[in-house]
């Protein structure tokens, strides 16, 4: 159960995840607030009616102006998932937007004494990916990659990766992670070689299973 929190300030963290993130599924800003779903819903309706965030009328996907919703990118959208569900499973101390420079990176978060960046790599992607990975002398970090289709995770080669994460249309995300000889495996509950929270889940849930 969450503490309370009074509306103007549940309404300043809401707008200051948005700003952060530029475009987020309502659910998705749910997962970051355990147990303040309501105060989260009322937040966002009080920011909408004051125009301080924006719905489009056509996706019903939030940002914090119009502008913030033509930054919108599927493969951040699809990483928050990764990230919301991180959130539900154990402690994060911080995270933020990677930089378009970063690419395929496109968020960074901090647990315990690791830091963690959470890639996207979409059909069309994984040649350049593989080519950017392969030209660095020491990779860094400790990678989480999300993708959409099963089948990239084979084709997928980047040093260093704690696990793939499946991310499905409704945001539940399925981890798995490579094994040295017989390809991609799904992981099972617990840690995925010392990273991250394993196994299935759908962020603001308990034991994974889907929230109406």
């Amino acid at each position: 159960m969450g503490s309370y929190q009074n509306p103007e300030e549940m309404s300043g963290k809401v707008l200051d995840l948005l700003r952060k993130y530029n475009v987020m599924e309502q659910r998705q800003v749910e997962a970051f607030f355990p147990g303040e779903r309501n105060g989260v819903i009322r937040a966002m309706k009080r920011l909408e009616k004051n125009r301080q965030i924006f719905r489009n009328p056509y996706t019903g996907l939030f940002s914090s102006s119009e502008f913030a919703y033509s930054l919108k990118d599927e493969g951040t959208i699809r990483a928050l998932w990764v990230l919301a569900d991180m959130v539900g499973k154990r402690q994060v101390e911080g995270h933020f937007l990677a930089q378009k420079e970063d690419f395929p990176v496109r968020i960074v978060f901090f647990s315990g004494q690791e830091i963690y960046d959470i890639l996207y790599v979409g059909a069309g992607d994984v040649k350049l990916v593989n080519g950017i990975y392969g030209k660095m002398r020491r990779p860094e970090g400790r990678h989480m990659v999300a993708v959409e289709d099963k089948k990239l995770m084979g084709q997928i080669q980047i040093p260093d990766v704690v696990g793939f994460c499946l991310v499905r249309e409704n945001g539940e995300v399925e981890y798995y992670r490579k094994r040295e000889k017989n390809g991609v495996g799904r992981a099972g509950r617990g840690s995925a070689e010392g990273g991250p929270e394993a196994g299935r889940g759908h962020a603001g849930t308990s034991g994974g299973g889907r929230r109406d």
